[in-house]
């Protein structure tokens, strides 16, 4: 009901674990955007001062989709720290010019270091995006500090560029930190690894026919595998932020596909940066990764991976995705670390890279490639071959994981680490008539795998049967590294670790979809599932679980009283749209009309009604009914908002007497008239893939008749796709 937000006393109350530091202490590795505000003594920055410096410290900068946080270096720039460095230690960082300054002059970064009456230049490179392309990315760099180590330093870091008029945000240090390559046993190390649309029936440790898993079962031995982990919907984005925030999508409101994570909300990397921890993500998906989608708040590293010629795409192989996990673990040794790392092979359009393209029959031919069931799906055994590609897809993955699980090994940091294996969704396979996902909320989509390996193998080998959420991770991970995990409502979850220590409850989850003109709400417990279908149908359906776990057959004529209880919870749970629906009547006729929904009309405000007009609700709030008699220069207006988001509302009615018709309707800025009536109100999911702003602006006002449009609530915006960005969304199965 409260979701997290950044009051002062949430955060207080997050920060007062004495596990952790932010700061640095004397002699360790300490990040340097986090710790600016000790280590940090003195700054001049084009001429700001010190609290100018720390003012700005932390802002992120996007580059290529790689995102650091910050600290300012526009030329002439120079920050001081003081601080005592330890054996075998080094400055780790990356050094970049904002998108908008990278056709002017070089910046030159340099790096002092002293001790004493000792002084050395420990780093400097000039940085010319102008004349060469690889500067207009990060520019990772590192300077050895081998020779100060035992002695309280002083580091400067100083930029000067070559024009004059500098602008305050043109060049960064991104996200520097004094490392020590060394095993630091005390320092933790969360890792979330999830793939993408990965069914968890099509892996070996939930029993699939195809052992197209063998490393996750390797690691499952050393973990517990949970049997029945229920996420809250079926596509990525109110999953990952469901995750992330241990919200539920309604709270979140991070439902369809335009919307943006609220930066008012605190993420779990954000928790864990106030920690101390460094925070890293390596993610293979567009739809997380895009600018104003605001996934990367709390992270140092944020890293949208890129395709075969350096572009946007949804072919970015694992390999890719684990190689860059792997070098920001290496880029932070001796810290406490969280990494997520986000692949996604076997998500549409699947193609396994050799040999697992021909891993498993039947092998896709020239004329039959079983890359995309949109285009692919022509005959019966098209199933089987799609079906063959996807499950090579999860092969190669999992071979991409056992080798990250290797690389841990190796560098001396797997027993240690708190590793959680998941994924955010699964895909469909005409199980109940479809493909792909985000359309329903059936189990092959929201139950997923979740295997988690605790440190030092701790409970590893067990299974628990017990039904839990994709909520419960956030909370799982502060329990585990003993930091305050806040209380439902604050979040939504419970920790993991109840549920293995047994008497745990079992609350019942809740999903939801709101995507594409798809619009379902479903709550399930281990042993049954209850379902409301909005849009494009309009049904309930009940499923007893333990006597039908495929969800063939719906039993609400049986199971009446039980309908009712877990309908009453899927309706709690249900939040109203947050975009207001708008009816203007302007000239002078007269207006009888009848908005109906599946769902819930709310919040209805009628401004300057006569008393010969009225408005009402009928069918528990399902029907809107208006007798609406404007004059000239004196219209009517009513506003209102439906519960759940997505949900259709349709207009019918008469005008003088005679049926509704489509020029009487003007819709949103472009005036548009509708094709028939009932006429369906314009929904942000269901306009045009770009240009959706022209829905938030009313027709002209000298249009005579029914003007309808949509108006944003307060804290709500959206995000406008680019030509690039709609050509990935196409090629993710998101927009057709």
């Amino acid at each position: 009901m409260f979701p997290i937000r950044r009051a002062a006393a949430t955060l207080a109350a997050l920060s007062c674990a004495a596990l952790l530091s932010g700061c640095a202490k004397p002699g360790q590795p300490a990040d340097l955007v986090a710790g600016a505000s000790k280590a940090l003594v003195d700054a001049d920055v084009v001429g700001r001062n010190l609290e100018w410096v720390k003012g700005q410290t932390g802002w992120p900068l996007r580059l290529n989709d790689v995102v650091r946080q910050t600290l300012p270096a526009s030329p002439p720039s120079r920050l001081r720290f003081v601080m005592d460095v330890p054996e075998r230690a080094r400055l780790a960082f990356a050094i970049g010019i904002a998108p908008e300054h990278q056709r002017e002059a070089g910046v030159e970064f340099v790096i002092r270091a002293r001790s004493g009456k000792k002084e050395k230049v420990v780093f400097q490179q000039l940085l010319e995006p102008l004349t060469r392309p690889e500067h207009r990315l990060w520019v990772e760099a590192q300077a050895p500090l081998a020779e100060f180590a035992g002695k309280a330093v002083e580091l400067t870091f100083e930029t000067r560029g070559f024009e004059k008029g500098e602008a305050l945000r043109r060049a960064f240090w991104g996200a520097p930190a004094l490392v020590v390559d060394e095993r630091r046993e005390e320092a933790p190390l969360v890792i979330v690894y999830l793939v993408d649309t990965l069914r968890a029936d099509h892996t070996t440790p939930y029993g699939y026919k195809r052992d197209t898993t063998p490393e996750l079962q390797k690691f499952a031995k050393d973990a517990v595998v949970f049997e029945q982990p229920i996420v809250h919907a079926s596509w990525t984005k109110p999953s990952i932020a469901s995750i992330f925030t241990s919200q539920l999508p309604g709270r979140h409101r991070t439902v369809q596909l335009r919307d943006s994570l609220d930066p008012g909300l605190v993420t779990l990397a954000e928790m864990l940066k106030t920690k101390g921890f460094a925070t890293g993500g390596a993610v293979a998906n567009s739809v997380i990764y895009s600018a104003g989608t605001h996934f990367e708040q709390g992270f140092d590293f944020w890293a949208g991976l890129h395709g075969e010629g350096g572009r946007p795409s949804k072919l970015v192989f694992a390999e890719k995705v684990v190689d860059t996990a792997l070098q920001w673990l290496d880029s932070r040794p001796g810290l406490p670390n969280f990494v997520y790392v986000h692949t996604m092979d076997p998500h549409v359009p699947y193609e396994p890279p050799p040999p697992f393209d021909r891993m498993f029959p039947p092998h896709p031919r020239e004329d039959y490639p079983a890359i995309d069931p949109r285009t692919d799906y022509r005959e019966p055994e098209d199933l089987e071959r799609l079906k063959a590609q996807y499950d090579g897809s999860v092969a190669y993955g999992d071979r991409e994981f056992g080798r990250f699980v290797r690389e841990l090994k190796e560098r001396g940091l797997y027993d240690k680490a708190l590793i959680v294996f998941t994924s955010d969704h699964g895909e469909e396979f005409l199980d109940h008539g479809g493909f792909l996902h985000g359309r329903t909320v059936f189990d092959e989509l929201i139950r997923v795998p979740l295997i988690v390996k605790f440190p030092k193998q701790r409970d590893a080998g067990t299974r628990v049967k017990q039904q839990v959420q994709g909520v419960d991770l956030l909370p799982t991970i502060l329990k585990e590294l003993g930091l305050p995990v806040p209380e439902p409502p604050v979040i939504h979850g419970h920790p993991l670790q109840k549920v293995m220590a047994g008497g745990a409850p079992e609350p019942p989850a809740v999903a939801e979809i709101s995507h594409r003109g798809f619009v379902a709400h479903g709550m399930r417990t281990g042993k049954d599932k209850y379902v409301r279908r909005f849009s494009p149908m309009e049904d309930e359906l009940y499923f007893d679980l333990v006597q039908d776990p495929r969800e063939m057959e719906s039993r609400l004529e049986q199971a009446k009283e039980r309908v009712r209880t877990l309908k009453a919870g899927v309706e709690a749970a249900m939040v109203p749209n947050p975009f207001r629906h708008t009816l203007r009547f302007v000239g002078n006729d007269s207006y009888e009309l009848r908005l109906a929904t599946g769902g819930w009309i709310e919040g209805v405000e009628a401004l300057h009604f006569g008393t010969a007009e009225s408005h009402g609700l009928e069918g528990n709030g399902r029907k809107l009914v208006l007798k609406v008699r404007p004059r000239p220069g004196q219209p009517r207006e009513v506003v209102f908002s439906v519960r759940p988001q997505g949900a259709p509302v349709r207009l019918e009615g008469t005008r003088n007497g005679r049926p509704l018709r489509p020029q009487d309707v003007w819709i949103a800025q472009e005036a548009i008239h509708p094709d028939a009536v009932p006429v369906r109100l314009p929904e942000i999911e269901s306009e045009h893939d770009r240009g959706v702003e022209h829905i938030f602006g009313p027709p002209p006002a000298n249009r005579v008749g029914i003007h309808v449009w949509l108006v944003m609530a307060p804290g709500k915006s959206f995000m406008s796709f680019d030509d690039e960005t709609l050509e990935r969304l196409k090629a993710l199965g998101y927009v057709q």
